[in-house]
């Protein structure tokens, strides 16, 4: 799965719980500044973890604050283990 395919699925999520459309959700701004609480953060994390087969830390997505640099984390994730793009 490549970047692109990966911040398209969190931007779909994130959407998704926060009532909005995809379109609607920028990859640039932060997580927070979204509208993105803690549980729904974790909801997201785990949903993604089933998605793309890899394990995430439930802190990743403070740490790597916008969707941008939450999806280039976990696409290295997935480059390190084989199943990247």
């Amino acid at each position: 799965m490549t970047k692109e395919e990966i911040e398209l699925f969190l931007k779909s999520e994130i959407a998704a719980a926060l009532n909005q459309e995809p379109e609607d959700i920028d990859e640039e701004m932060n997580f927070l500044k979204i509208g993105v609480s803690s549980v729904q953060a974790l909801k997201i994390i785990n949903r993604a973890r089933k998605h793309l087969q890899v394990d995430i830390s439930p802190v990743a997505l403070f740490e790597y604050k916008t969707i941008a640099e939450f999806a280039t984390y976990l696409n290295e994730s997935l480059l390190q283990e084989g199943v990247a793009e």
